[in-house]
């Protein structure tokens, strides 16, 4: 996308009728809006300030003059309305040349010129774009890529704060029509609509303000870098002011890579990636935007990640909102047993993945997600066929004593569908034995992962390198003759040749905010450690490690990735966990976020409906 806009932080509001104001769809000032048109489609959809942080499809196409929210708000823009007045500024605006290069800041300032305490801020990728009285227009050229769009409804006694960040991106304004009453309130702003250039150090804003809204206001920071700043975005602005890991998504060179090193890294996100229900690649994207790692931030970005940005000036826009944010990033749905009891809690594929307590204990034959995802397992469906592995089965002795898997994998034998369910309890789930927990397991602490899946990501299912033990298995022919990889780990054919190591990279089963999953498996022959070779390795990061260790594995602190032993005890989920008697053995899986369809081989939560994970 080509997104050029202030880095802003928000936490969250609602709004009062306004005309200066962020408009949705339905004419409904809002507090703000973001709006994403994905590649190839004038489609988009928009995020709001309202109780559901979902993206929900626009009413209207980008396309057209109405019924869309950014029509709406702009539209004492694009025509005359004397109580509106307006700044408008673009690197390349409608009806004119190309202009600065050095900024690629577009953006519309709306202020109320009366008493009302009115304003909005909007900001966009798009080129050629917004016309003052020009009437609404799309311009076709652009569909092709993908945009951006951030509205803000402010007080005005913000106006400062903004006009004095978008000032150090130097803009090329090429519509004004404030009047000199207003100019004279607001210093900032006057500097901005006439021109007074940046000349006092360090030549970087950071402007801090709220939305209008009049109990939920978004919290917002606006970052503006001049190009006498010689400042990266990433690294020096956005790490170093808010003290956190980066997370990137812009054009970037080969020269600026991800940064690992450090107390803080920058992380280059891996294209194409799923956003809004759409799979977007870097090349067509013309948006940039940074997740702020572990503080609930996404900034939406001018600069490219390349060593020639730092002359040249930019910004961004941060939402601080963890609904928002989870959107962009967010990780695992996992059911997890304390130590000596048998309540548990979970985390599932939703807006808001938090730990929450299961309805049933889990030695309950009912009212569980394990229970309900399994009851296909447990007792007979002719519809659903399954296969099951671990080191020590139920009604069996323990048996491969290499491989500590344990999981299963349904199948549904007509339907698109299937779930893989990876698990640490010994002695658990016999197939078509009903449902038990075994006693004995109560005092360990104990993890339980589930993923729906197409079939389609049968064959990259990483569990044949751990080298299993099979215990149940009912897969028709009919489905391991067209899933090669399913039928060499259901017959047990080995694993022969090297690296003896699996990286599979595959999705979950969600119609649009789909997981995104990286699955390891280490054969014996790998003589590799899971750690210090594979995790460090693979995603070139420090790893922190909570698993059993011996006296001669210790942190590992030098060199350019660390690997750290996590401290016993530690709080997860609400208790106090001992190294000595928590069982977590899973595979490693990497997961980035969706929703999900109604299918029978699927991840079920306790209330009996169908999950993404």
């Amino acid at each position: 996308m080509f997104i050029a806009i202030i880095l802003i932080l928000i936490s969250l509001n609602c709004c009062t009728a306004q005309v200066a104001t962020c408009i949705d769809d339905d004419d409904n000032n809002v507090d703000w809006f973001l709006v994403f048109k994905p590649p190839n489609a004038v489609s988009s959809s928009i995020i709001k300030s309202d109780a559901n942080f979902v993206w929900a499809p626009s009413a209207q196409n980008v396309n057209l003059d109405r019924d869309h929210s950014i029509v709406r708000t702009m539209a004492d823009f694009i025509a005359n309305n004397g109580d509106i007045k307006v700044l408008a500024y673009s690197d390349d605006p409608p009806n004119l040349p190309s202009r600065n290069e050095k900024s690629k800041a577009k953006g519309v300032l709306l202020v109320h010129s009366g008493a009302n305490d009115e304003a909005a801020w909007f900001v966009h990728t798009v080129p050629k774009f917004l016309a003052h009285l020009g009437g609404y227009s799309w311009p076709a050229a652009e569909t092709p890529k993908g945009h951006m769009f951030l509205c803000l409804s402010l007080s005005k006694a913000h106006l400062n704060s903004v006009a004095k960040a978008i000032r150090y991106q130097e803009p090329f304004i090429y519509a004004n029509n404030f009047p000199v009453a207003l100019l004279n309130q607001h210093i900032e702003l006057s500097n901005l609509a006439t021109g007074v250039d940046v000349r006092v150090t360090p030549f970087l804003e950071h402007a801090k303000f709220t939305t209008k809204a009049a109990h939920a206001v978004a919290n917002i920071q606006a970052f503006g870098k001049h190009t006498k700043s010689y400042s990266d975005m990433y690294a020096k602005v956005l790490k170093k002011k808010l003290g956190a890991s980066i997370i990137i998504w812009a054009p970037s060179d080969t020269r600026s890579k991800s940064i690992c090193k450090g107390q803080y890294q920058l992380r280059k996100v891996t294209s194409p990636l799923q956003l809004a229900d759409s799979q977007v690649s870097r090349e067509a994207d013309s948006a940039r935007w940074a997740v702020v790692d572990g503080k609930n931030i996404v900034c939406l970005t001018t600069n490219d990640y390349k060593a020639t940005e730092k002359q040249i000036p930019g910004a961004a826009v941060c939402l601080e909102n963890a609904a928002v944010y989870n959107i962009f990033r967010i990780a695992a749905f996992f059911v997890y047993k304390p130590l000596s009891v048998l309540n548990t809690q979970i985390i599932k594929s939703e807006r808001n993945p938090t730990w929450a307590n299961s309805r049933a204990s889990i030695d309950q034959g009912a009212g569980h997600s394990i229970v309900l995802t399994m009851a296909h397992y447990a007792q007979n469906n002719p519809r659903i066929n399954a296969f099951a592995y671990s080191d020590d089965p139920p009604n069996l002795p323990p048996r491969n004593e290499k491989s500590k898997a344990k999981g299963v994998v349904l199948v549904d034998n007509g339907a698109d569908a299937a779930a893989w369910f990876v698990h640490t309890a010994s002695n658990f789930l016999a197939h078509l034995g009903g449902y038990s927990w075994l006693q004995s397991e109560t005092t360990k602490g104990h993890m339980f992962l589930c993923l729906s899946l197409d079939k389609a990501n049968l064959n990259l299912v990483a569990i044949r390198y751990q080298e299993p033990y099979i215990y149940a298995n009912n897969l028709p022919p009919a489905i391991l003759n067209q899933y090669m990889e399913l039928s060499n780990l259901v017959n047990g054919v080995d694993v022969r040749i090297t690296p003896f190591l699996m990286h599979a990279k595959f999705t979950t089963k969600a119609a649009h905010a789909v997981a995104n999953i990286q699955a390891f498996g280490k054969h014996s022959k790998s003589f590799a450690d899971m750690y210090a070779r594979v995790l460090r390795n693979k995603f070139a990061a420090n790893i922190r490690i909570w698993a059993p260790s011996d006296t001669r594995s210790k942190s590992i602190c030098k060199g350019q990735y660390q690997l750290r032993k996590i401290v016993s005890p530690m709080q997860l989920a609400g208790s106090q966990k001992y190294m000595k008697m928590l069982f977590t053995t899973i595979i490693v899986i990497m997961i980035s976020l969706k929703n999900s369809m109604a299918q029978t081989a699927t991840c079920k939560n306790d209330a009996n409906g169908n999950i993404d994970w």
